[in-house]
């Protein structure tokens, strides 16, 4: 029975081995370690005791009523972003309205990164970062930049959750900031794409119903603008968006020619830029490689072209005054023609590159690259640290002056105030010595106003002797 029940266990625990392997651990191996979020040094920006005074909810109603009155300085937003993890999740609408009202002020010029650090911090804390995805998009609104170590974080989270949509969201962003410099940032990105790309339906997005019977409003305007579409920051398709994103990302990968070849023609299929892709394939058909691209890029491609939607080049342009921003996109898109021509031509250079296309995994060849995350962080946590350093000492040195500054005012009021009074009181003291011109004056009469006699030492005190009187 013993031998039985051995062998059982042993069955058992080869079972387990066995199904553990067939496991994937790709989000556990692109995930940043604990010491990278700086937790310890970060902490230490609260041991201020100007910061442990603060109440959060007193000192939010007073900075607003200083943006209102234009009287909020920089130390101010400062002191609310360090405190803004003691915030309850409802405040957080009232919090980033004081945001915006910031960013509207004169002081939010340049972009201060520690705050921004604090803000992006105090949501992944309270458990509120896809709101960070907003606030980053709306830039003119919020002015959300997070330097490096900030975007990583920010991503990191999403990837713990397997929340590739929104940490593609933030890859999205760094594209239009034409920022993948930073290893991580590029890793962390590569990574979210990869595994996001698919998800995106290739399906043209409806068009806006239009109700035939509705009235238009119309309006005079001083200045009819010329809508114009600049193919970057005007972007909204989601397949642009990512397309564009894994072209660039394709550009900067240097470690993996197949994986970068394939990500930059997988991200012009994506992007609708189909001549360039084509022009890319046959430029490489000319090198002596193997292999060019990965099949999953070449049928991403050739759907893309498949769904691609087309325009009427004998369609009229519309008014100016009806011009909208999806008929300036429109102008972008091929016509029918070219789509043909684009179709014939994809199929001939398929056939014709058919053994240099493999059979690959992108996603794969992404997880070899990742692995290579931790080799970046001790530069990182360093940095970071360095960093949290100056600004406690930038924020403290703010503190002070803005105290000093504080002081010094409230001593111009109290000696403003003291003259004032001195005076009254010099006013009234020589109310009697002008008692007599001041009668004549009301009465319009001018009084003569001759030689001043000289005094002599007795009349002197007695003229001080009445003052003191009138004093008591």
């Amino acid at each position: 029975m013993a031998a039985h029940f051995t062998k059982t266990l042993a069955t058992r625990l080869k079972l387990i081995k066995i199904s553990t392997r067939s496991l994937s651990f790709s989000a556990r191996r692109c995930m940043l370690s604990e010491a990278y979020k700086c937790q310890d040094a970060w902490t230490q920006r609260l041991n201020s005791d100007y910061l442990q005074k603060v109440d959060l909810n007193d000192f939010a109603v007073d900075l607003r009523s200083k943006f209102d009155k234009s009287k909020a300085m920089l130390v101010d937003m400062n002191v609310l972003a360090n405190k803004l993890h003691e915030m309850e999740k409802g405040d957080a609408l009232y919090m980033e309205d004081l945001i915006r009202k910031y960013r509207q002020s004169s002081v939010s010029v340049p972009v201060n990164d520690c705050i921004v650090y604090a803000i992006v911090r105090a949501y992944l804390d309270l458990g509120i970062a896809d709101r960070l995805i907003d606030l980053m998009k709306n830039k003119s609104m919020y002015g959300i930049f997070p330097n490096p170590h900030a975007v990583n974080l920010i991503m990191d989270h999403f990837i713990k959750n397997k929340d590739y949509n929104a940490s593609s969201q933030i890859a999205y962003e760094m594209m239009l900031q034409d920022d993948f410099s930073h290893p991580i940032t590029y890793l962390l990105s590569l990574h979210s794409c990869v595994n996001h790309y698919n998800d995106i339906s290739l399906d043209p997005p409806p068009e806006p119903e239009v109700n035939p019977d509705e009235e238009e409003d119309w309006i005079p305007v001083g200045i009819i603008r010329y809508i114009v579409y600049d193919d970057h920051f005007d972007i909204k398709d989601e397949r642009f968006l990512m397309g564009k994103t894994l072209y660039t990302l394709g550009r900067n990968c240097a470690e993996d020619s197949i994986l970068s070849q394939s990500l930059q023609f997988l991200g012009l299929g994506l992007y609708q830029k189909f001549e360039k892709g084509m022009n890319l394939l046959e430029k490489w058909a000319e090198s002596k490689d193997n292999t060019l691209v990965a099949e999953e890029a070449v049928l991403k491609f050739e759907e893309s072209l498949e769904k691609a939607e087309t325009r009427n080049p004998e369609e009229p342009p519309k008014d100016l005054g009806l011009r909208t921003m999806a008929d300036a996109v429109r102008e972008f898109r091929i016509t029918n023609e070219e789509k043909q021509d684009y179709i014939t031509r994809f199929k001939k250079l398929k056939s014709e590159l058919s053994n240099r296309i493999k059979e690959d995994s992108l996603e794969t060849r992404v997880e070899t690259l990742v692995k290579n995350v931790s080799k970046y962080e001790e530069t990182d946590i360093k940095t970071q640290t360095e960093l949290f350093s100056i600004w406690i000492e930038d924020r403290d040195r703010q503190i002070k002056q803005q105290i000093w500054e504080y002081k010094r005012q409230e001593k111009e009021k109290e000696i403003e105030t003291k003259l004032k009074e001195i005076q009254t009181k010099e006013e009234m003291l020589r109310f009697f010595e002008n008692r007599d011109r001041i009668i004549l004056s009301k009465r319009g009469i001018r009084p003569e106003v001759g030689e001043q006699e000289e005094l002599d030492i007795d009349t002197i005190q007695a003229i001080r002797k009445k003052r003191r009187q009138f004093r008591t």
